[in-house]
């Protein structure tokens, strides 16, 4: 009992001197940032390299606080300035930076993008670059993220060609492993633990890694049948609690559970479920409490599943204001470039633009006039028809989908021919329908910030059961596009996802954007079920109004297993 106690007031010593630690770092990490605001006010627009390495500092500091949108903004004025200076090794070095932001961000696209870019810069130097190892590592990370398990080996096999330093050799065979077990290729990830293991580097590697090897060692076992006894998941975890590894712990929590529930223990089970939502409600871990409260609902399904579905809708949505939150400041971040290009030009054009302003204001305000009031009454005319048009489609979505699944649901429970999970999978359909027509209906953001919110409504398709791959957005210069064009595209992608979540059950999308002349080409390729003919009718005839509506064309083709195509073309 004494030994006890004195083992619990070390403990207690030692959280207290981690907190304040952490508190001192925390307060640096301001102090410096404010130091360098200070010197940031001192230094000439002219001096870039100064200013870019400042800017760099601050995002570096702000990284470490967690502020990562702030860290974002600023790493992105290193990484311009750097372009504007021609150096391609440390543009490279930031935009790995931004690429990490994104990814942990969950915008797993943009991450893509900005990755691929510094690899496309790098150019054939790109194998004799340290940093090439980063981006394909962040590669790896994204495509595990969205559930594409064989891309992300791809990715980390190509950062284990080029990487020189054996223990981050072992950190990405580890990576693969982990990778495989998710394909269920049990045997390939033992052999590669195993190979781990026995390396004479073994010992030199991170407690993190090391913790997180020994644990998805003993579940591959666990997972490929073989007896493996409780104590192989204990070893792992001593170590992540003597690190304060949080989302390692969670980890443990719920290989135990599985453990548990394999061996028929479903006290056990629901025990280390519990325990693993309590800690990712304490340290705000939205995507880990999702996994804990389906993993609760499998093993107790009728006594918290009212509660926890609640739970997991807020959860859902509070992940999604995240996102908002952080594309606000991509958003803003572009906007304020586009402002200082534009300040830029109107300064030096001020001379010629004076002298041609009497001439300039005379036509125009003859013109406008004129235009005013065509346009005034066209307009009023088109806004009627579009108003009708857009209530009586949303009636007629909220009495096809909605009413109908409500109604279904009520009929269920008053023949009490149900189970509590049924009618959770009907009403978490009836929630999405929900706020599919609501997004339908929400305006759609244009101009110079248009492009960024088209990516998004991409983005947010793009799922572990099916991805969206697209093609070509940068090049067509989307930002540029008539407001009335940006809105008809917008709405046009946007029916086409809604319809391919709903009917074609693919697991690929592929979306092509080309120019040619004055012509904008577009084609949307899904694989999924297709059908045998196609009729125009209700989303198909609200796409084409649309696109005639622009003087565009469109054609739609489909085969019963082959998929549904969509291809337009539009002018500019």
């Amino acid at each position: 009992m004494k030994y006890a106690k004195v083992v619990l007031l070390s403990f207690s010593v030692i959280l207290c001197t981690n907190f304040y630690g952490q508190k001192q770092k925390k307060n640096n990490y301001y102090k410096e940032i404010e130091k360098i605001k200070k010197q940031l006010l001192e230094i000439e627009n002219e001096d870039k390299e100064s200013l870019q390495w400042f800017y760099h500092l601050l995002g570096y500091h702000y990284n470490k606080l967690k502020q990562q949108d702030s860290a974002y903004k600023y790493y992105s004025k290193s990484k311009d300035l750097l372009v504007e200076l021609d150096d391609t090794l440390r543009t490279v070095k930031r935009m790995f930076c931004l690429a990490k932001i994104e990814s942990n961000k969950e915008f797993f696209f943009k991450s893509d993008s900005t990755a691929l870019q510094a690899l496309r810069l790098l150019g054939n130097n790109k194998d004799q670059q340290k940093i090439t190892v980063s981006l394909y590592n962040t590669l790896g990370i994204n495509a595990n993220m969205q559930g594409n398990y064989q891309e992300a080996i791809n990715c980390y096999n190509k950062a284990l060609e080029i990487a020189k330093d054996s223990v981050n050799i072992i950190l990405y065979k580890s990576n693969i492993a982990y990778n495989l077990i998710n394909l269920k290729k049990y045997e390939e990830a033992n052999t590669i633990y195993k190979f781990i293991e026995k390396s004479s580097y073994n010992d030199s590697i991170t407690d993190y890694t090391k913790a997180r090897n020994l644990d998805n060692y003993a579940y591959s076992r666990l997972l490929n049948n073989e007896e493996v006894d409780e104590s192989a998941f204990f070893e792992g975890k001593k170590i992540k609690r003597k690190i304060n590894d949080i989302h390692g712990l969670v980890a443990n929590n719920l290989y135990l559970s599985e453990y548990y529930q394999k061996k028929g223990n479903i006290k056990k089970a629901q025990e280390q479920a519990n325990l693993m939502h309590d800690f990712t409600v304490k340290h705000n871990m939205t995507d880990s409490r999702i996994l804990a409260i389906d993993k609760i609902l499998s093993l107790e399904p009728i006594s918290r599943a009212r509660e926890l579905s609640i739970e997991r809708s807020k959860i859902l949505d509070s992940i999604q204001k995240r996102k908002n939150l952080f594309a606000t400041t991509i958003y803003n971040y572009k906007d304020e470039i586009n402002k200082r290009i534009i300040a830029e030009n109107n300064l030096s054009k001020a001379k010629l633009q004076k002298q041609q302003l009497t001439f300039v204001v005379f036509v125009s305000v003859f013109g406008f006039i004129a235009y005013f009031f065509y346009k005034k009454n066209k307009t009023k005319k088109e806004k009627i028809i579009e108003v009708y048009k857009t209530e009586t489609r949303l009636a007629k979505k909220i009495h096809d989908e909605l009413a109908n699944d409500i109604f279904l649901v009520m009929n269920r429970v008053q023949q009490n021919n149900h189970n509590d999970e049924t009618i959770l999978n009907y009403l978490e359909k009836i929630y999405f329908t929900t706020r599919n027509i609501s997004h339908e209906n929400s305006p759609v953001l244009t101009g110079k910030k248009f492009e960024m919110f088209f990516q998004q409504l991409l983005s947010e398709f793009s799922t572990n059961k099916c991805r969206i791959i697209s093609k070509g957005i940068n090049e067509i210069e989307l930002n540029k596009l008539p407001k009335e064009t940006q809105i008809v595209l917008y709405r046009v992608f946007q029916e086409l996802l809604i319809n391919m979540k709903k009917y074609s059950q693919a697991c690929l999308v592929v979306i092509n954007f080309w120019e040619d002349k004055d012509t904008i080409h577009a084609t949307f390729k899904d694989n999924g079920v297709g059908a045998a003919s196609i009729k125009i009718k209700n989303g198909l005839q609200n796409m084409e109004t649309r696109i005639k509506s622009i003087n565009g064309s469109i054609t739609f083709d489909s085969e019963v297993n082959r998929g549904f195509q969509v291809m337009f073309q539009i002018k500019k």
